[in-house]
């Protein structure tokens, strides 16, 4: 009896097992969605953008792609590999590249290197030839490491980016001035603005970007091509320099723009160098953007200046050095200086003058510089002797630069390898000349000896 109430209660426990209740499901964590946010999400394109990716796993490895497309559909794109940190995000401007297209913390890593695609033709430049429309840049995060080239893994997020290349209330003009072609791009405002002119790299046509991104900047610039526009030469192969002495002249005589003037070189100066200028011994001004045209009366502040430079601007005429009773070395090279007029109120402590690269054809007024003994004026336009002869009013010249001059070049192609010997004969107490030491016949014979 017993066993047969055993097997009924063993047959009966598959049904009640079946008709019992099953057991609360646990909730599983749940790792939230990955994302990429870029900011800004639509801004200018020389601003720099923040790029963070959250959601992924602990050290989870990704690579990071950008991808873009010129106005032809030509295909442009870039990579790089990066790991998660331990809360599973990552930020491109602390977060360092392993590997793809760069190493290394880069946060416009992915701008800065994007390349055609492997089925593009090689070696092409994103140039924006629109600025009136955005580049759009997609940023794309796939799961693992892809090579440059290879299919990379499945995407887990994606943003994309807008590139302006101008701003509200930027003004573009185009140009055909004289023999001037191109495009003025004005700030908004009644100005005048400093002046720029640029001349994009070796492929010819008109390429505005880079002034347009500069008159949002506050700039009047002037995008200028020099061949492969309109009327201009087909080909890089000879230009006329004229053409660009006249969009210089064009820029400088523009209501809407200006110079550098010394005042604005000089606080420059010193929120670079956290110094008052009044103080300091030595002051670089070379090659201001824009360029100095005038030295004016703020130079006369540079009282314990014992160097100045101010090579590389657009300088005409020397002047108001008065105050500068302690200068020894002034640079003036590459500028548009045409006489050494001004030089006089520093006569008695100047030393060295640099002054390369100019447009000084007579050296009248050079005598009162008696405590003078480096003068570089490579590549002037002194081209007679009587002119060269004044240098010999020096007492203490010993160290001459003066390649490139009319003179030194018609003498040297002349005669041969003479000049040197001509020229220390004319100016003989000269102790280099072209960087090369002077050696005299009595010094020749005293070595023999």
């Amino acid at each position: 009896m017993w066993r047969a109430v055993a097997a009924a209660a063993a047959a009966s426990a598959p049904a009640r097992a079946l008709c019992r209740a099953p057991p609360p499901l646990q909730p599983s964590p749940r790792r939230r969605a990955v994302s990429v946010a870029v900011s800004p999400a639509a801004g200018l394109a020389d601003e720099r953008v923040e790029t963070r990716v959250a959601g992924l796993g602990p050290g989870q490895p990704v690579t990071l792609r950008a991808v873009a497309a010129d106005e032809r559909g030509c295909l442009f794109q870039s990579c790089a590999h990066y790991r998660a940190d331990g809360r599973g995000e990552l930020h491109l401007g602390t977060d360092a590249s392993h590997g793809g297209d760069y190493t290394g913390v880069e946060p416009m890593g992915l701008f800065w290197s994007l390349a055609p695609a492997g089925m593009e033709k090689p070696y092409q430049r994103l140039v924006p030839r629109s600025t009136g429309t955005p580049m759009k840049v997609e940023m794309l995060v796939h799961e693992g490491h892809s090579q440059p080239g290879a299919i990379p893994g499945p995407v887990v997020a994606k943003a994309e980016v807008e590139r302006w290349f101008t701003a509200p209330g930027v003004r573009r003009i185009r140009l055909k001035e004289g023999g001037v072609r191109g495009s003025l791009f004005l700030p908004p405002g009644d100005g005048p603005f400093p002046g720029v002119i640029d001349m994009y790299g070796d492929e010819g046509g008109l390429i505005e970007f880079r002034s347009s991104l500069l008159a949002t900047r506050g700039f009047a610039a002037l995008s200028l091509p020099y061949f492969d526009f309109e009327d201009l030469p087909k080909v890089m192969k000879e230009f006329k320099l004229e053409y660009f002495e006249e969009a210089a002249r064009f820029l400088q005589r523009h209501p809407k723009a200006k110079a550098t003037t010394i005042r604005e070189a000089l606080a420059k100066w010193e929120t670079k160098n956290g110094q008052k200028a009044s103080e300091a011994k030595e002051v670089k001004l070379y090659g201001q953007v824009p360029p100095v045209e005038t030295m004016d009366e703020s130079l006369s502040t540079l009282v314990n200046c014992e160097k100045l430079s101010l090579s590389t601007n657009r300088i005409e005429r020397i002047a108001n050095l008065n105050s500068l009773k302690n200068l020894k070395i002034l640079s003036l090279g590459r500028n548009n200086i045409k006489n050494l007029n001004g030089l006089e109120a520093v006569a008695d402590t100047l030393e060295e003058l640099w002054i390369s690269y100019n447009f000084i054809e007579k050296l009248r007024g050079i005598r009162v510089m008696k405590k003078l003994k480096v003068l570089y004026m490579s590549n002037n336009l002194v081209k007679d002797w009587a002119e060269f002869v004044r240098l010999a009013e020096l007492p203490l010249l010993e160290d001459l630069v003066f390649t490139g001059n009319p003179l030194q070049e018609k003498y040297t192609s002349d005669q041969k390898n003479s000049w040197i010997e001509e020229a220390t004969k004319r100016v003989p107490k000269l102790k280099k000349l072209d960087g090369i030491p002077v050696i005299k016949k009595e010094d020749e014979e005293e070595g023999a000896n």
